[in-house]
């Protein structure tokens, strides 16, 4: 049995209402004010390539933007409203910055929380130390206290 010329012309009918209502994209380049965060380790190291969330005012729970930060350590992004916004900046392996900061109505940036400061080296130092001895001296004193009930 041929097929019938309507059966092509119905065919063509469909596939060319599909393609009616294709999507087209447009964009544009322009300037606008714009949130930048450069991260860098304590040692002026960038954070290449971390993982970044954005949490818009009042959305804590889902991001308002993600991304990753670009070889030399910087992030940017155009608030859309003002209010408190927060940012994530994950350098892997612990390595983490958390800023809270305010836009006003005029796109005017002020930083209200960071947690992302670096201990500065003196208190590392001490840190490390206090850990050694402390780990040591609880070595030492288990140590002791079998030797005392060995003697007993």
């Amino acid at each position: 049995m041929r097929p019938q010329p309507w059966l092509y012309a119905w065919a063509l009918l469909l596939a060319a209402s599909g393609m009616a209502h294709a999507h087209g994209m447009f964009h544009e380049i322009g300037k606008r004010e714009a949130v930048v965060i450069n991260a860098e380790f304590d040692d002026g190291e960038p954070v290449s390539y971390a993982q970044v969330k954005v949490y818009s005012p009042g959305g804590k729970e889902i991001e308002h933007q993600n991304g990753r930060t670009d070889k030399n350590g910087c992030f940017a992004f155009v608030p859309d409203r003002s209010g408190e916004w927060e940012i994530l900046v994950d350098g892997g392996m612990g390595h983490r910055i958390q800023a809270a900061f305010a836009v006003n109505e005029a796109s005017e940036i002020r930083e209200t929380q960071d947690t992302g400061r670096a201990c500065p080296t003196w208190q590392r130092v001490a840190t490390g130390l206090s850990l050694i001895f402390g780990v040591s001296g609880l070595i030492m004193y288990v140590g002791a206290r079998k030797l005392h009930r060995q003697v007993r």
